[in-house]
């Protein structure tokens, strides 16, 4: 953890916040300058790459790989907006059943309690030589609707399932192109200071 923080300013900060006549200072991170470094590359998608975390990979991991040094372990955090190494990274399968346990009490509890219903508005209309395809579309209800619609036009969306989409959808990321990251950390480095 200490090396995604090596990149980041320190500040000194008043821990009483009351701004008395005598503050007690600790020394922080300065995680506010990230939004400095996004602004500067936010606009040039040139420089990203979209990549899928396999499963199980971790953050350093990732930057050894595709970097080939894990120092750009922050770029990959900075890039995707995480905040939260452990949070905003996709679990992997062992440690994703362990919070789905420790959640809901346990896997098979999670995969039949309802997070939401849904009726499904309009069903997938498939491509034909004249018409591309229509995507379907579905709707929230509450569960006095969904039990007025037919088998066909409605859906349960369980929590399982519901936690499983949300920590698959964090394997989607950018990362900067291996050609720019030794610019971006320049640059990082010229703004931290």
């Amino acid at each position: 953890m200490s090396e995604f923080f090596s990149n980041y300013p320190r500040i000194l900060y008043d821990i009483t916040g009351d701004n008395n006549t005598n503050p007690d200072y600790t020394v922080a991170i300065n995680i506010m300058i990230r939004n400095k470094l996004r602004d500067a590359v936010e606009n040039d998608v040139t420089v990203y790459y979209p990549y899928v975390i396999p499963e199980g990979v971790r953050p350093d991991v990732l930057s050894y790989q595709y970097y080939g040094d894990i120092t750009y372990t922050w770029s990959i955090f900075l890039v995707n907006n995480m905040l939260d190494p452990y949070w905003d990274w996709p679990l992997s399968y062992k440690n994703f059943r362990s919070y789905i346990v420790t959640k809901y009490g346990s896997v098979e509890k999670a995969q039949i309690t309802p997070h939401r219903y849904e009726w499904i508005a309009r069903s997938r209309v498939e491509q034909t030589r004249v018409q591309d395809a229509i995507p379907e579309y579905r709707v929230e209800v509450d569960y006095e609707t969904y039990t007025s619609k037919s088998i066909e036009e409605r859906d349960i969306v369980y929590k399982y399932e519901w936690e499983r989409d949300l920590n698959e959808a964090k394997r989607e990321i950018q990362l900067i192109d291996r050609a720019y990251i030794s610019n971006i950390q320049d640059e990082a480095r010229r703004l931290f200071r």
